[in-house]
């Protein structure tokens, strides 16, 4: 009996522990789905905070891929600003599509919202409302005015725009006519001027045969053959025609931007001497010169068949001279000097008391390029001189090139006004060229060779069909150029 009563207690014991043990694990269960269930509720009640708050607009200056950060100048002030950028930063086009970084090119009229404190972008955007103008190759463009005229259309170029040529920023005055142009801005203001098609160089050498002559390259260069001529040329493969007395050749060139090629004739087999080379010294200088009847520019040597030639020289207000020269294989020289005409002849006396005498005119204005020193001057294509270099000043729009062995040959537009001034230009230095590696094309094969030479300018040499091309793309930067004039 004691027995069974201790079992029964035993098992009653058993029930209530197991009770109290169920009891508490669905307290304890129920507790922690609450305070789950209340942080829920209270996170989807707070909300997202956005930490880039500060908001720029600017052209873009490049990207850095590797430090994951670009840099911008702000178009309201000028300022650079670097900022740093990752996977989360949001990058669209100016209608809202996704853009990747790389995608961006310098020149990119950009909108940026950051964060000031972590120098961090959030977005970046193409600025809605920026215009945009591709392949512009009809064009003024005037830097000293701060214009540029495409068609009938005038527009203005903001203080702080910016110019590209590739990754690397230009002055202005590094754009040349031959450029192909996309220009961006905002109502009638540029703010960049991005260079698609740029220019390189074509250089002749060992053409003493076809001096006089001409070169046509393409389409885009028609000009008489001169020594020592260095040729500004759009970038592209062009086929060049030389032409002269008993010479008719062509050659195929490559012209890359900022770098020189180089043509070598010395391969033209020499035509049996019909003609020689005349140079004129006539004073006055701005005399009509005319050999047989017919105009010619006396500026440069001309060739004329040999023999005998009749030349006239004329110039209002002075004696017309007339003479024969004869033509020789070398080089003749022919000198005539203009007397001042009578006074009934010359209609251009001054009265004053009982004295006459004729009025003078000085019209001999000068063009200085000082700086940078020891580097080859061209004007238009032509030798001009090493600098510092003073020649007679014409008005009119000019591309002045400045070459040096070692160095990356460099182009600037110029416009000269009349009026009546010398002029001096001081260009921004030359920048040290880096050839490591050439390129040699045969046929159809092509070979990448090491080279060393003590002429490290970026240059290609062209000879019959065989090229050979030295030299790497090399980033250059210009400076301010300075203009000044004297009376």
């Amino acid at each position: 009996m004691k027995n069974n009563l201790k079992k029964d207690n035993i098992l009653k014991a058993c029930v209530v522990l197991i009770c109290l043990v169920l009891t508490g694990c669905g307290t304890i269960g129920l507790a922690q789905e609450a305070a789950f269930e209340s942080a829920y509720d209270n996170l989807a009640e707070e909300e997202e905070v956005d930490i880039y708050t500060s908001q720029a607009q600017g052209v873009l200056k490049g990207i850095n891929q590797e430090e994951g950060t670009f840099t911008v100048y702000l178009t309201n002030g000028g300022e650079e600003k670097t900022l740093s950028y990752d996977g989360t930063t949001m990058v669209q086009d100016r209608f809202g599509s996704a853009l990747t970084i790389a995608q961006l090119m310098p020149g990119e009229v950009i909108s940026i919202a950051y964060n000031s404190n972590l120098e961090k972008a959030g977005s970046i955007e193409q600025t809605p409302g920026v215009w945009s103008y591709d392949g512009i190759n009809k064009y003024y463009l005037d830097v000293g005015n701060s214009t540029l005229q495409i068609g009938n259309d005038v527009y203005g170029i903001s203080r702080y725009a910016k110019a590209f040529s590739g990754e690397d920023e230009i002055i202005l005055d590094e754009i040349l006519s031959q450029d192909t142009l996309t220009v961006k801005g905002e109502g009638h203001d540029i703010v960049s001027i991005i260079v698609e098609t740029g220019h390189g160089y074509l250089n002749l050498i060992n053409d003493e045969a076809l001096v006089g002559g001409w070169v046509e390259v393409g389409q885009s260069v028609i000009q008489q053959i001169s020594e020592g001529m260095l040729l500004t040329v759009p970038e592209g493969s062009y086929v060049v025609r030389l032409t002269a007395n008993g010479i008719n050749e062509t050659r195929e060139v490559n012209i890359i931007r900022n770098q020189e090629t180089i043509l070598d004739l010395g391969d033209i087999e020499m035509p049996p001497v019909t003609n020689g080379k005349v140079v004129f010294s006539i004073t006055p200088e701005n005399a009509n010169v005319q050999v047989d009847g017919v105009n010619v520019d006396i500026s440069y040597g001309i060739l004329l068949p040999l023999g005998l030639h009749q030349v006239t020289a004329s110039l209002s207000g002075y004696d017309t001279v007339s003479e024969y020269f004869e033509v020789k294989e070398e080089t003749t020289t022919v000198r005539l000097t203009l007397g001042e005409a009578s006074e009934e002849a010359s209609g251009n006396a001054t009265v004053s008391g009982n004295e006459i005498s004729e009025a003078e005119t000085n019209t001999n204005c000068t063009i200085t390029i000082k700086a940078p020193e020891d580097v080859e001057v061209y004007q238009d294509n032509r030798y001009m001189g090493i600098s510092p270099v003073t020649y007679d000043k014409v008005s009119g729009e000019h591309t002045i090139t400045l070459r040096r062995i070692g160095y990356v040959t460099k182009s600037y537009n110029i416009v000269i006004e009349d009026d009546g001034k010398d002029v001096t230009y001081s260009f921004p230095d030359l920048e040290p060229a880096d050839a490591e590696k050439a390129q040699t094309v045969s046929g159809n094969s092509v070979t990448n060779v090491k080279k060393e030479t003590t002429d490290s300018r970026n240059k290609t040499t062209v000879s019959g069909n065989k090229t050979t091309v030295s030299g790497n793309n090399v980033i250059v930067s210009g400076n301010d150029i300075t203009v000044s004039g004297n009376n």
